[in-house]
Formats: structure tokens, C-alpha cells, sequence
């Protein structure tokens, strides 16, 4: 399949577009690796300048991982359960709050955890939100 670039631009303004946030409140990290495509997208949130995992995607091209990523912004929150992480910087005093969609317990703290040292971090909760 080849590179599309404005295929790949749409496919970025479609996700932008669900989350609503200024283009520098998202990240997406590209790797490559035996012909696979992986797109990680990092939300930041500018109240505790931190930034978090939303969800990897994968596919022979880039197109193919930006179209699982955005399939998966559609769909999550029926397949996914959402998490509340409290949380602080070590050596900081400020408890801080966080909320993950995420499979199960292991992936909202695998999703908290993602690009971060975990020596810098002390979590003290994780809540399972009930079903609204």
C-alpha cells in the first residue's frame, strides 16, 4: 500500500477532531520496526503538565495504524472501563487526579506508566468508575 500524506493529514484532523484539545495537547510518537507501523498517541494535560497514554495502534502502513487508532477513539468507551489514578511527583505535595480507559487495571496503570520513569511517580489509588 503506498504513502498517502493527505490521506494521513485526514486521518490526524479526524482524531484531533474527537478529543476537541489544541494540537499541542496531543502527541503522536511513530515507530517502526520489521514493516510494522506503531502509533502511540499521548494526551498532555496542561493543569498538571503531564502526559499520558491514550492507546498504540498498529498496521503495515501509517495510514493502517492512524485508522486503528481512530477506530479505537470511536469505539472505546463501550469496550473499555474507565479508571481513576490518584497520584503525585515524587518529593511534590500536590495529589493529583487522573482517568484512563483502559481494559483492566494492569493496562490504565501500563497506559500511566507509558514514557515515564516509574521511580519518579507514587501512585496511591486506582478506582474502577462505576458504569453511568
Amino acid at each position: 500500500m503506498n504513502q498517502d500524506p493527505a490521506q494521513e493529514s485526514r486521518l490526524l484532523e479526524d482524531i484531533r477532531s474527537y478529543f476537541g484539545y489544541a494540537e499541542d495537547q496531543l502527541e503522536f510518537i511513530w515507530n517502526t520496526q520489521d514493516g510494522i507501523h506503531e502509533a502511540s498517541l499521548f494526551t498532555y494535560n496542561p493543569r498538571h503538565t503531564h502526559r499520558f497514554l491514550f492507546h498504540r495502534a498498529t498496521g503495515s502502513t501509517r495510514q493502517q495504524a492512524l485508522q486503528a487508532l481512530l477506530d479505537y477513539t470511536q469505539d472505546h468507551k463501550d469496550k473499555d472501563q474507565s479508571y481513576t489514578i490518584q497520584w503525585r511527583v515524587a518529593g511534590e505535595g500536590e495529589l493529583l487526579t487522573s482517568y484512563f480507559s483502559a481494559g483492566n487495571i494492569l493496562l490504565a496503570l501500563d497506559k500511566f506508566f507509558a514514557g515515564r520513569d516509574p521511580h519518579t511517580v507514587q501512585v496511591y489509588s486506582v478506582i474502577l468508575n462505576p458504569l453511568s
